[in-house]
């Protein structure tokens, strides 16, 4: 008989729910602390900040020299901008995004009796070999000059043409040229203009391997470019209090283009913003404005359309963006191009500015839609997705876009800030209703 046995005790299972509730509490504690610790924060205002002046930041920008970008005067601009908003107790968020900028391998011309020159590329041009017969091309023709030339398939050369390069040879490409070679014998350094995307050989040369290019006029050479691209970091500059809303946006960009140092275009720009900064730090305004500094402007508004894709909710709220562009040198009084709902709060603001059409651009690309753009700065970014807009801006003076923009005056800068001023508290007084959502593809903001 075998002895009676008894099943041993055993503990119930215990739910998951009380496993699984406390190890998601732990982790929503986790993040929950991790949130806080990593959180926004607006950094002190320093009352020394405040202090600053128009002609105090400029003594220093322009000791770095060009900012195009890739280079080390951009970045150094980029660092002390940066640190200028932070004192001034600004959440600064450097928004860092690739460009490919262009390149110059230089170019060389061969032909008969060892022809042998060297030069560089054009300005935007692409590298590319192309043979034919030299022509010589008045550098002051006109366009009808230009079609009673017999241009096709040849090499054209000219002397320091009387437009922007990039157009001239543009215009000689338009009348079938294989490629342009420019000898550059003008008196001061011409303003810099994009060659044309096309790849024909566009070069320059000096006065000596000028000469003897012509010593062989009416001649078969070969023009022969190369370019290339670099990808470096661009990057926008965005200060905000944490807890403020974009009601209205200040804006200038920041950088040059290559081999100018850019005093009035757009170091005053630049300038302006940090006073309009400065002029709102400590007081309720500054929870009501953002001020950006925006990258790549030279190379198609590229930074101010990457700031509206990424703030496209904040800027639900925008009544106006306030944009400043070449306001320290006054080749012309202070004007103003404004979208229409603007224009009347302007006038009433600023009484007498003078009022000017914006120029219309080239068109771009969206959603297999060609769409006009209109604006010669960053404000048409905003424009695009109907942020009511304002361009302040003196025209174009002798030295837009050469070496020999070095100079502005602080007394204009500080001018334009003060007129941007009143339109953003014209804005802020207005009645306003928030935009509605421009959807997915953004066709709804055309």
């Amino acid at each position: 008989m075998s002895p009676r046995t008894r099943a041993l005790p055993t503990r119930p299972a215990i739910p998951a729910w009380k496993i699984i509730l406390p190890v998601l509490g732990a982790a929503a504690l986790g993040w929950w602390g991790y949130s806080w610790a990593t959180r926004p924060v607006n950094p002190p205002l320093d009352p020394v900040a405040r202090q600053g002046s128009v002609a105090g930041d400029w003594a220093t920008l322009k000791t770095f020299g060009p900012r195009t970008p890739g280079t080390p005067g951009h970045d150094r601009t980029l660092d002390w901008a940066q640190a200028k908003l932070t004192a001034l107790g600004y959440h600064v968020t450097r928004d860092t995004f690739p460009l490919d900028v262009w390149t110059d391998g230089g170019a060389t011309v061969t032909g008969p009796g060892g022809l042998n020159v060297t030069g560089r590329a054009l300005y935007g041009s692409q590298g590319f070999d192309q043979q034919g017969r030299l022509v010589a091309v008045p550098g002051d023709a006109s366009d009808a000059q230009l079609e009673a030339l017999d241009l096709q398939m040849q090499l054209a050369v000219t002397h320091c043409p009387a437009r922007p390069w990039g157009r001239f040879a543009a215009a000689l490409i338009d009348r079938g040229a294989f490629g342009v070679a420019i000898i550059d014998d003008c008196p001061v350094t011409p303003a810099l203009s994009r060659a044309p995307a096309t790849p024909l050989p566009m070069l320059v040369l000096d006065r000596e391997a000028g000469a003897a290019l012509e010593a062989h006029l009416g001649q078969t050479v070969t023009f022969t470019t190369r370019t290339g691209q670099q990808t470096v970091q661009a990057a926008n500059l965005v200060a905000r209090r944490v807890e403020g809303q974009a009601q209205v946006i200040y804006g200038a960009h920041l950088d040059s283009v290559p081999g100018a140092s850019g005093a009035n275009d757009n170091a005053s720009g630049v300038l302006a913003v940090l006073a309009l900064a400065r002029r709102a730090a400590g007081t309720p305004d500054a929870k009501r404005a953002w001020f950006a500094l925006f990258d790549a402007e030279e190379l198609g508004l590229i930074g101010s359309r990457q700031f509206v894709r990424t703030y496209a909710y904040p800027m639900e709220q925008s009544r106006a963006m306030i944009n400043l562009d070449m306001v320290g040198v006054g080749a012309q009084p202070l004007g103003v191009a404004a979208t229409e709902d603007l224009l009347p709060l302007i006038r009433a603001a600023r009484p007498g500015l003078r009022e000017f059409e914006d120029e219309a651009q080239s068109t771009r690309e969206t959603f297999g839609r060609s769409l006009g753009t209109t604006g010669l700065s960053d404000h048409a970014a905003f424009k695009e997705v109907r942020i009511p807009a304002a361009f302040l801006h003196r025209g174009l003076d002798g030295h837009y876009h050469t070496p020999q923009d070095t100079t502005l005056s602080t007394t204009l800068v500080q001018d334009a800030a003060s007129a941007a001023w009143s339109i953003g508290q014209a804005a802020l007084a207005a009645p306003f209703t928030p935009r509605a959502e421009c959807g997915l593809t953004g066709r709804d903001c055309h």
